[in-house]
């Protein structure tokens, strides 16, 4: 290589140094404004003032490196710094000097590189030897490096960052000294980029510093700054690629005309501006930086815990009480005041509730409704504060809204209405991405629960119309039941109206049918459960009542065998409905020739004893299909206009209701059987 080319490498390396003092320079003020006092720190601080006075010493001293007295000199006190500092990572007192210092290690270490300077200002040595201890030096610190990675166990991904720099540091040495060694020579181009490999293995190193816990040190640098800061490194680190690039073409003799340096030039520091100045560029930047350096506005296990518990305090089953849910727009964000607008379209705007603040104006109505129709967007939150907003710019400085956020609620992709909310000046929040993701985080929880509260209301509502039309059709099934008796008792007063017996059973069957209606009447009035009715009676004797009473009247009149009878404890007059609904379904699906049996038996079998109440016709019969998906389907009859459809859904109603079964088997065209199983009364 000529003396001009030499003399270029160290004009480049100069560069590096350049970055390198400045860098650590920074690193150094940074840790100075923490207030952590441990040992770790203090060897931190000292580690980089070393860093800035080394990378100085060869900015401003023109000198053979690992030669010279003052080279060695700079070199042992910054080997001395890192030994130390690798040394203090490995032992587990962070805070007092006597465990660190009290280690042999530490002991031989301070003194033999004293020793080693003395040696080398009274005895100068060869090159070979300096390069050859250097070297060694090296090796002791990458053997402490792969300790502390090893003794890191779980925090291994805090130390990451610390082993990477140190890394990149100490093994770029050993590379040069290696080949130092080697040829008895220091590599003028490896020397060239020393500086540069110092400043780029600050950012682990600062990364380091953030991410270990044990050492307690949090240092803050300003979001802008960082920004601003790390463009100009980038910028400083694009300019010396230009520069190597220049002198490698300039280096290897290579064409290198006026004309093609000119636009070689133009077009790098072009593209630099371009970067550089870019809005784009510089927000995708901050983001980054935010998001990956920078810990979080919220503790979001915190806020999301403290919302989860104040949402499920809130009862479904109660009146939507929408100032409670805007309550947890408030707690969720640490603002004062705020309104909740139901948006029915976007020139229907409903005010749903507001604390702290006075009622909605309809100035406020009216600028909402623009909103709504012009400047509304799925998922952006709108800062009414910054000037930059197309809906700001158009309501003007003129007209005021109470409110510094307005964030749209969804439900399914229809505008369900907006939230509203405002603080002082001195305690709002900067709309930046965190926050806007957290503010679409919570709305996405406080929304689904308002809309699953308004879903239950409507819910509870339509099942309470259901339960009033289910009770509406029972109570037409029974008065149906009551006018076929009428029917009966008329037409057949015509032929025995001067039968003493006749008109004792018709006035019988007329208390019958007052004490059913009287029964009607109680349940429709109260609508509690009443448990008060039930009574203790032979069903034997309830069943003969039945077919003697209701269903004697239609062809083929039931049979009644009785096997063992026994009592049942429930309500009577239910179980008597039931068993006629059972028998008249029976009538209707057997021709007047056919037979309709009843019998009455006990099982001993289970626990407690239960009696079975067997219902058999040869009728029609029913498919399987029918009766999985047909039977006691409620209001589906196949009686046409003369049924209910609701005889077979009360019957399994009851049985289910008295913790008992209803069966059925059946073939088509051979008849079927409903078995109806209950427990016995106790004694």
């Amino acid at each position: 290589m000529t003396s001009e080319s030499i003399n270029l490498v160290f004009n480049v390396s100069s560069i590096g140094f350049v970055l390198a003092t400045a860098c650590y320079l920074f690193l150094f003020l940074l840790l100075l404004t923490d207030k952590a006092a441990n040992r770790t720190k203090s060897l931190l601080i000292t580690f980089a003032a070393v860093q800035v006075l080394w990378a100085a010493f060869y900015l401003l001293v023109n000198t053979q490196p690992f030669i010279n007295i003052d080279s060695i000199v700079a070199e042992s006190i910054r080997h001395m710094s890192v030994l130390l500092l690798l040394l203090s990572c490995l032992s587990n007192n962070n805070k007092l000097w006597r465990p660190l210092l009290s280690q042999t290690t530490v002991k031989l270490l301070v003194p033999g590189l004293l020793a080693w300077i003395i040696i080398n200002a009274v005895f100068p040595l060869s090159s070979n030897v300096t390069f050859s201890v250097n070297l060694l030096l090296c090796i002791g610190q990458l053997a402490l490096l792969e300790a502390l990675y090893r003794q890191a166990g779980q925090y291994v991904w805090q130390f990451k960052p610390l082993v990477l720099g140190f890394g990149v540091l100490i093994l770029y040495d050993f590379i040069l000294l290696a080949e130092a060694a080697l040829f008895s020579r220091i590599d003028p181009q490896l020397w060239a980029a020393r500086g540069y490999i110092a400043a780029l293995s600050l950012p682990l190193l600062v990364l380091a510093i953030r991410r270990i816990r044990a050492w307690a040190i949090n240092v803050y640098v300003s979001r802008d700054i960082v920004v601003n800061s790390t463009i100009v490194l980038l910028a400083g680190i694009y300019l010396s690629v230009l520069a190597l690039a220049g002198f490698s073409i300039k280096l290897f003799d290579l064409s290198w005309s006026g004309l093609l340096q000119a636009v070689f030039i133009a077009a790098g520091f072009m593209l630099l501006a371009l970067i550089a100045l870019s809005g784009k560029v510089r927000r995708k930047f901050k983001v980054y930086i935010e998001k990956n350096f920078y810990a979080n506005k919220f503790d979001y296990r915190t806020k999301w815990l403290s919302l989860t518990q104040y949402l499920k305090s809130l009862k479904l089953q109660q009146d939507i009480d929408y100032s409670a849910y805007l309550t947890a727009w408030l707690n969720a964000t640490g603002y004062q005041r705020g309104a909740l607008i139901r948006t029915f379209s976007p020139e229907q705007l409903q005010p749903l509730a507001w604390v702290n603040r006075l009622a909605v104006t309809q100035d406020e109505l009216n600028l909402l409704q623009h909103y709504c129709q012009s400047f509304v967007k799925t998922g952006w939150i709108t800062d009414l504060s910054d000037p930059d907003d197309a809906f700001v710019q158009f309501k003007g400085p003129t007209r005021k809204m109470d409110g510094h956020l307005i964030i749209p609620i969804y439900d399914e992709q229809q505008l369900w209405g907006l939230c509203m909310l405002n603080t002082p000046n001195a305690e709002r929040l900067t709309l930046n991405w965190e926050l806007r993701d957290y503010l679409t985080i919570i709305t996405e929880q406080i929304g689904s629960y308002l809309l699953l509260t308004q879903a239950s209301k409507a819910l509870s509502e339509n099942a309470q119309f259901a339960a009033f039309n289910r009770m509406s059709a029972f109570v037409l099934h029974d008065l149906k039941n009551v006018k076929a008796q009428l029917d009966l008792l008329l037409s057949n007063s015509k032929k025995h109206i001067d039968n003493p017996e006749f008109i004792r059973d018709s006035f019988d069957t007329l208390a019958a049918m007052q004490h059913r209606l009287s029964n009607m009447l109680s349940q429709l009035t109260d609508k509690r459960h009443d448990n008060s009715r039930s009574s203790r009676f032979s069903v034997a004797d309830e069943l003969a009542q039945v077919i003697q009473q209701k269903c004697a009247i239609r062809a083929p009149v039931p049979s009644l065998h009785v096997i063992r009878n026994c009592e049942l404890s429930l309500d009577r007059e239910r179980f008597s409905s039931v068993m006629y609904h059972l028998i008249d379904n029976a009538q209707f699906a057997t021709a007047p020739s056919g037979e309709v049996s009843i019998t009455v038996d006990i099982i001993d079998s289970c626990t407690p004893k239960l009696v079975c109440i067997n219902i058999m016709d040869n009728g029609c019969g029913m498919s399987e299909q029918f009766i999985q998906q047909r039977l006691f389907k409620p209001f589906d009859t196949t009686k046409g206009n003369s049924g209910m459809g609701i005889g077979a859904y009360d019957a399994l109603q009851f049985a289910q209701q008295h913790k008992g079964q209803l069966l059925v088997q059946s073939t088509e065209g051979q008849g079927s059987c409903f078995t109806l199983k209950l427990p016995l009364a106790t004694a």
